[in-house]
């Protein structure tokens, strides 16, 4: 349990680092090759060379934390989609994910930092109530034909119960920071996209940052 305690955080800072390096650097390098070999150098020095006594990738959990399993598959999908011009995620499932982040991030965050008595972060130590929710919510898209959204959000829950994090909270595995932020920006440009939809459809084939 120590080994999958410890791998998933690791795993988070490779891809964390690599995310950066290929968003930083990767479209200097046109060659599909040449970008994968770039990313996979930069990304091993980002993980081994020191920065004030800690390396790159350590010092970028320090300010981040561990991100979230959701967080991880939107970057696995941007990194897929970077250098190998594919996609994990469809459109359809990745547009209903980055909007129920959106609206649990507004709904949570709030509550969390006090603008009300009750906190709704209590409420991921013994997540009763939230299984039930990601539960139904996971039957409910695959009855509607959204099946890769269904097989995400059992994720967090089977993460949690697997302590694959250090945190006991599972707010802590459903949501962070950066794919709030994440979110936010591309439900934006989705929402600005609307008044112009062909310049949409070209955009949602090329860009994922």
């Amino acid at each position: 349990m120590t080994m999958l305690h410890n791998a998933l955080p690791f795993l988070a800072q490779v891809l964390l680092v690599a995310v950066l390096v290929t968003v930083l650097f990767g479209k200097f390098v046109k060659n599909a090759r040449q970008r994968m070999a770039v990313v996979a150098v930069l990304t091993v020095l980002g993980m081994l060379l020191p920065v004030s006594g800690l390396t790159f990738a350590q010092w970028l959990r320090s300010v981040v934390g561990d991100l979230s399993v959701l967080t991880f598959i939107l970057f696995l999908d941007i990194l897929a989609q970077r250098l190998s011009d594919h996609r994990l995620l469809d459109s359809a499932t990745r547009n209903k994910l980055l909007s129920g982040v959106v609206l649990a991030g507004v709904v949570f965050y709030p509550l969390a930092l006090g603008v009300s008595e009750f906190d709704a972060y209590r409420l991921g130590y013994d997540p009763v109530l939230m299984t039930a929710i990601l539960c139904l919510a996971s039957v409910f898209a695959w009855m509607k034909a959204y099946r890769g959204l269904a097989i995400i959000l059992p994720l967090p829950l089977i993460a949690f119960n697997l302590q694959l994090l250090e945190s006991t909270n599972l707010w802590d595995y459903l949501l962070d920071p950066i794919v709030m932020i994440y979110a936010v920006v591309q439900c934006a440009v989705y929402m600005k996209s609307l008044r112009t939809p062909v310049k949409w459809s070209r955009r949602m084939k090329n860009s994922s940052v």
